[in-house]
């Protein structure tokens, strides 16, 4: 509310949070004659400090006249252009998808269907995402279309090969220099650019890296330009400077990293107590001492301050002698060997610069540091995520206060059904067998993955798509294939708040209430200690329009045809509520009586990977320590340590074409609101000044963007602070806005505005499949 706005005594003010993206803002929701009118901070929230214009537009997205409000059937063939829409019952459209869901699995079993789940990072779907995850998993299929690999995967599940868990939560209030690495903030989590903005007030140093001089960068101590796509081989510059000036943790590496472990020349493997002796345990590892001048025996429960953390020993093993290196020293001979000179050249960041970030990374700990879809969007991106978070590892600060924290959580039971599914089961996963390490292990698949099997067969045929949200055509890759694939479909039904280019292809469409039109469950903030204390039950400030109905509500009914009932409380969906809450002491009736929130007292614990006991503690990895040389990644074929590949394709255009998100829209969503779309009306394309003087474009112009995979047009926007050589779009232009009289655009590959349209995934990232949304080649040319 602005300060001179006094509340009208009409107006029923509801107190809730925004779960349109991952910041989960505080907020109040004031409502006038059963009617959303307006959104508000909610300073109280430990997230509410401010929202964003998305969350002030959000009666516009409620109370819009384009809202799917019926069950809809298809009564024309798909790619006609008239679906021949016809409103049908909730229990026909329920009934006509569990049947076609039931034949599906007595035919091809329950491989043979996939369901596609839209991003808790960018919709409201973080209300039901555990349910439908338990849904599929009650029901058996290995394929989930998710998109992980293009958003969170690496930050949450790539780096758990280095540190056993992701990320963590940066902490703001206590961290003297944070790192912000492929993240900005200020379009994608309102909530951490507050605390970086309070953090740097206070005098904590920032350090950006990210080809744009946007949101945080514009105030950072040192803001890195990074090429597209070369983080890994910047990553490992800044780590060789650290070891060269000896700017590095060595108590921490030598403790709790496999840094000192030797590495076997023959194998390429850790060298084991069974190497050593016959009856040696083939679970522990071989250090060299350097006080005692021996070999010894390693595991997680044991420390010695005397290992050696570089160098080369000859060992007695029992089958000869062998010299063998430190896991560390070769490490630090990869980091060394991309020395800021060869970075300058390959990555565009001066040499100077990577020393002074080296440097001011060392003098201004403790570190926090957060990468998100910068780093994640590439075909290395997987190494990459490897080569930061090592850098982190030498500076000591994980799990410390100021550095990446593991926050007390409330104890909750989890209902997304992880062992509802077989390892046998599990093991069908379209993404299984290419890429073993990736996110085919919690059964998510590629986009790509799912067009094959669908149009190939390969390795078997799915027929059938059950999609929550999904807007695969404009938010993958490959949308003419993807086009092909959702026509081939035998059945597919898609649930959402709108009709969109991918669920014009269904057959059956459900509608989805908004989250002011229903109750969504959140127990933790995320941002500190004290938000993950709050426990917060949002009600319905609204009533839902039309029919639509939540998420949850339609999982509940699904999963009663499919004779899933049971596992699904009866459908009694306050049942499963409380069985959620019961381990954190919170009733339900408690949270409804109480719409701010109830705090649930924990106790903070730091380098809570000391507490070794019994077998316990240290990290959760294989060697119970921060792995320096990933053994598990050299089982698979890859490379143990982070060896930086370029990006594909990276050298076939003469400009790098990179995107970035806008603060306006989340995705693909949002561009038909009015208040929105007026601060943008057009799809844009950054571009320097002198590229675009070159090429005869002005500032304002529409300009063609053409990739080996097609050809999209935007309006060049000039921006004197890019890499000449580097051009910037957005993602997810389709919607027209009618008030505004703005067009949508088409979402194919040949002069659309749709970016990833003319993003190839026929090259990927070996271990995750992301592919290179963010470090793709092109050409722009004038269309005037």
């Amino acid at each position: 509310m602005e300060a001179d706005q006094e509340p009208s005594p009409d107006e029923q003010r509801v107190r809730g949070f925004c779960a349109l993206c991952r910041s989960r803002c505080g907020c109040v929701s004031v409502v006038e004659e059963g009617r959303l009118v307006r959104v508000e901070p909610d300073p109280d929230h430990p997230t509410g400090q401010a929202i964003c214009a998305k969350a002030r537009a959000a009666p516009e997205l409620v109370h819009s006249h384009e809202r799917l409000r019926h069950p809809m059937r298809r009564t024309a063939p798909k790619g006609a252009a008239d679906p021949g829409w016809e409103r049908i019952s909730w229990d026909e459209a329920l009934d006509a998808t569990a049947k076609a869901l039931t034949e599906a699995r007595a035919v091809g079993g329950a491989e043979s269907a996939a369901f596609s789940v839209t991003t808790p990072s960018g919709t409201a779907m973080s209300d039901a995402i555990a349910f439908v995850e338990r849904l599929i998993r009650g029901f058996g299929s290995p394929n989930t279309v998710y998109g992980t690999e293009i958003c969170n995967w690496h930050k949450d599940n790539a780096t758990a090969y280095t540190f056993g868990v992701g990320v963590g939560a940066p902490d703001y209030e206590q961290a003297g220099c944070i790192i912000h690495w492929g993240h900005n903030p200020n379009t994608s989590w309102l909530t951490h650019a507050e605390r970086t903005s309070a953090a740097k007030t206070r005098g904590a140093k920032l350090i950006v890296v990210d080809p744009r001089r946007a949101g945080g960068a514009v105030k950072a101590d040192q803001w890195l330009r990074v090429r597209p796509g070369y983080d890994g081989a910047l990553a490992l510059a800044i780590a060789g400077e650290m070891i060269s000036n000896d700017w590095i943790d060595e108590a921490f590496l030598r403790e709790w990293s496999t840094g000192p472990f030797l590495i076997d020349p023959d194998t390429g493997r850790y060298l084991t107590a069974a190497d050593l002796a016959p009856d040696g345990a083939p679970g522990t590892f071989v250090a060299w001492d350097a006080a005692k001048g021996e070999a010894v025996v390693c595991d997680a429960s044991v420390n010695h301050p005397d290992l050696a953390l570089t160098g080369c020993y000859t060992i007695e093993t029992v089958t000869g002698p062998r010299t063998c290196r430190t896991a560390f020293d070769m490490y630090s001979e990869l980091a060394r060997s991309q020395t800021p000179e060869k970075t300058a050249e390959e990555a565009w960041v001066p040499a100077e610069q990577i020393h002074e970030t080296a440097r001011l990374i060392w003098e201004s700990r403790p570190v926090s540091y957060y990468a998100w879809s910068g780093v994640g969007q590439h075909t290395n991106a997987t190494q990459t995520d490897r080569a930061i978070s090592l850098l982190y590892a030498l500076t000591g600060s994980f799990d410390e206060p100021g550095g990446n924290l593991l926050h007390a959580k409330v104890p909750l039971n989890d209902v997304s059904g992880g062992d509802l599914i077989s390892v046998g089961q599990k093991s069908k996963g379209l993404d299984m067998a290419g890429r073993p390490l990736g996110p085919g292990t919690d059964g998510w698949v590629t986009s790509d993955a799912f067009y094959r099997a669908v149009l190939d067969g390969e390795p078997y045929r799915v027929g059938v798509l059950v999609s929550f949200g999904t807007n695969m055509l404009v938010s993958h890759p490959g949308a003419a294939r993807g086009r092909e694939a959702l026509k081939a479909l035998d059945f597919h039904v898609h649930a959402d708040l709108f009709m969109n280019p991918s669920a014009e292809y269904a057959d059956i469409v459900l509608p989805v209430c908004s989250a002011w039109e229903r109750e969504g469950l959140r127990a933790g903030f995320e941002i500190d200690q004290a938000a993950e204390e709050l426990v917060q039950l949002r009600a319905p400030a609204v009533e839902p329009v039309g029919e639509s109905r939540s998420d949850v509500w339609i999982v509940f009914e699904l999963a009663k045809r499919l004779g899933l009932g049971e596992l699904f409380w009866n459908g009694d969906m306050d049942a499963s509520l409380r069985h959620i809450l019961e381990p954190s002491g919170v009733s339900l009736d408690d949270l409804r009586r109480t719409p701010e929130g109830v705090r649930v007292p924990l106790k903070p614990a730091f380098r809570k990977y000391t507490e070794v006991a019994e077998g316990a503690g240290g990290f959760a990895t294989p060697s119970r320590r921060v792995e320096i040389y990933s053994q598990t990644f050299l089982d698979h074929g890859q490379t143990p340590l982070p060896d930086f590949v370029p990006p594909a394709g990276s050298e076939t255009l003469p400009l790098v074409l990179t995107s970035a998100k806008s603060t306006l829209f989340c995705h693909s969503q949002f561009r038909q609101l009015e208040s929105l779309r007026r601060r943008q009306p057009h799809p844009i394309v950054e571009i320097h000044p002198d590229t675009a003087a070159s090429r005869d474009i002005q500032n304002g112009d529409w300009v063609e963007i053409e990739t080996a995979s097609g050809r999209m047009r935007a309006v060049a926007k000039f921006s004197g602070s890019l890499d000449p050589r580097v051009v910037v779009g957005q993602q997810g232009w389709w919607q027209a806005c009618a008030e505004l009289g703005l067009p949508g655009y088409d979402v194919g590959p040949d002069g659309g505005s749709s970016y990833n349209a003319v993003i190839s995934a026929g090259e990927a990232d070996p271990i995750s499949g992301s592919v290179p949304l963010r470090s793709f080649t092109c050409e722009v040319r004038a269309t005037r």
